[in-house]
């Protein structure tokens, strides 16, 4: 079964999220404003929520022993999150929490994106890798690595400020992450003499 989303463009079954968790930031508007003016200063700016959609992936991940054929122990819980748009993935420090929402925001979100969006499969496949790599870093030569999901993939909504303006010199856009605080420059113009 498929949507129309307002594009005209199908998605799929494997791209649908059921009951997403919609989090809420840590970080505050003055916060990522604040940010905006460091990088920026005397600037005026808008800032705006917006939410990203992620895949989420619950993994416990066991080690095997040199001599034993059974992981042992209770082993790690990790919370690995996919972009839904990119495939990029991280290893979470946290455990997404929110108020659940319908599958029509996640739809919104996804939907209106041009070329293909990673699918469930490539979702869990990055997640395993990335679990993975982590386990590799500390664990010994010859010892085994067991990951399994912990629940199925779920949709999460996470939370990011966008900040945009400028002072006299310069224009910009950066991305605030609601969550820790974290930055990343969207775009910078310089402003033009008269």
């Amino acid at each position: 079964m498929s949507a129309e989303i307002g594009t005209g463009r199908r998605v799929g079954p494997d791209l649908r999220a059921e009951d997403p968790v919609r989090m809420e930031p840590h970080v505050t508007a003055a916060e990522a404003l604040a940010v905006f003016r460091r990088k920026l200063p005397d600037a005026l700016a808008e800032v705006r929520m917006v939410h990203h959609p992620f895949w989420w992936a619950a993994l416990d991940v066991r080690t095997r022993g040199l001599f034993r054929r059974s992981a042992s122990g209770p082993g790690q819980r990790m919370d690995v999150l996919v972009n839904a748009v990119s495939g990029r993935g991280m290893i979470a420090d946290f455990t997404p929490r929110g108020a659940t929402t319908g599958s029509s925001e996640w739809l919104s979100l996804i939907g209106g994106r041009s070329g293909p969006l990673p699918t469930r499969v490539e979702a869990e496949r990055t997640a395993r890798s990335l679990a993975r790599a982590k386990a590799v870093k500390t664990v010994k030569l010859g010892m085994g690595i067991e990951i399994t999901p912990a629940s199925s993939l779920r949709g999460v909504l996470k939370p990011n400020w966008i900040v945009s303006g400028g002072n006299a010199r310069h224009e910009a856009t950066i991305l605030v992450d609601g969550l820790d605080g974290s930055h990343y420059i969207v775009r910078v113009d310089k402003v033009g003499r008269s």
